[in-house]
């Protein structure tokens, strides 16, 4: 049912499910902290490629 109070769409789960892999990763994507270990580890290896240059 939707909420006439909060007129965004809300998706209904489906009702299929994840394997743990596919959980994992899923929330690898959205955990900010990971994002920013992975964003600094490519910005170190970048440097590193370019002292080598």
């Amino acid at each position: 049912m939707s909420d006439p109070r909060h007129p965004e769409k809300r998706e209904e789960p489906s009702g299929a499910t994840l394997s743990v892999e596919e959980w994992i990763e899923l929330m690898n994507k959205h955990d900010p902290l990971e994002q920013y270990a992975k964003k600094r580890k490519e910005k170190q290896r970048a440097e590193r490629d370019c002292d080598y240059m």
